[in-house]
């Protein structure tokens, strides 16, 4: 199951057996596996009771009396409910050139970002910043993928923005090469942004493509 608002380009999905919801943005060039939980319903655990049923959950319709009869305290835990629990309120953000390992699990609210890494089985309940590699329940940082010069470098280039055009010439396994040749295509024009036809999937699983116009900064649909 996907409940996602925004995938970037060369992105892929693990599949099977994944549920991800409630997630805002997924960047480009990410690698996520399957098994993959994201953005579930969280309850209290100061209450009487952790049920939504206290907390005027409209599935349960055959409660509607109790409800008339105590409107007045279930109004109040849900206003206490979502008081509490706003920072887990927000949709998911993922950035660009993301790894999540096999059967991580995503706490809702959290950002991740850019070129982070989350290892197999992780429990990641805060944000994780630009380049960490993080692990374990909850979730820690392990160590950063580079030196803080050479994630400074790119967080600056952004070389995802741009496709595959940023990457000419780089040579992928050597960092300090790469962040030269990468600021040079930029700086040089020789690498221009990157825009694809964005596909549109409604509720009802039908697909439409469209287009992002930078000067309008809208949307247009392939007619």
């Amino acid at each position: 199951m996907y409940d996602v608002d925004f995938v970037g380009a060369y992105t892929y999905l693990g599949g099977r057996e994944t549920l991800i919801r409630h997630v805002a943005s997924i960047g480009r060039f990410c690698s996520i596996a399957s098994n993959i939980v994201s953005g579930q319903v969280e309850h209290p655990t100061d209450y009487l009771s952790s049920s939504p049923v206290l907390t005027g959950f409209e599935e349960f319709g055959s409660l509607v009396g109790f409800y008339g009869r105590n409107s007045h305290m279930v109004e109040k835990a849900a206003m206490c409910l979502s008081n509490s629990m706003a920072n887990r309120i927000e949709k998911i953000r993922i950035g660009s050139d993301v790894w999540i390992g096999e059967g991580a699990f995503i706490r809702r609210g959290v950002s991740i970002g850019d070129g982070a890494i989350i290892a197999a089985r992780a429990v990641v309940t805060n944000d994780v910043p630009p380049y960490a590699i993080v692990g374990g329940i909850p979730a820690q940082i392990i160590r950063y993928r580079f030196e803080a010069p050479v994630i400074e470098a790119l967080l600056e280039l952004k070389w995802w923005n741009y496709g595959l055009s940023a990457l000419e010439g780089v040579d992928f396994t050597n960092i300090s090469q790469a962040v030269s040749a990468i600021d040079r295509n930029i700086s040089s024009n020789a690498a221009a942004a990157y825009s694809a036809p964005l596909v549109k999937i409604d509720a009802a699983g039908n697909a439409s493509i469209w287009r992002f116009n930078p000067e309008k900064g809208d949307l247009t649909e392939f007619k």
